[in-house]
C-alpha cells in the first residue's frame, strides 16, 4: 500500500517499456495520471511520436 500526503506529486522515471504506465493505472485514478504518451497523442494522432513530445 501507498501512503502519500493529498497534494503529493509522484514522479515515475524508467526505461521505456520498464512498467511505469502499468504501475501508474494500477495505484492512482486515470484523472490523476499525466501521461507523455496520451499527451503525445492528443497531439500528434500518435502516441510512439517522438517528434511531438517539445509539444506535447
Amino acid at each position: 500500500m501507498i501512503h502519500l500526503p493529498p497534494a503529493a506529486l509522484v514522479l515515475l522515471i524508467g526505461a521505456s517499456g520498464s512498467g511505469k504506465s502499468t504501475f501508474a493505472s494500477r495505484h492512482f485514478d486515470a484523472d490523476a495520471v499525466v501521461s507523455s504518451d496520451r499527451l503525445r497523442g492528443l497531439v500528434a494522432g500518435d502516441e510512439s511520436d517522438q517528434r511531438a513530445t517539445d509539444a506535447a
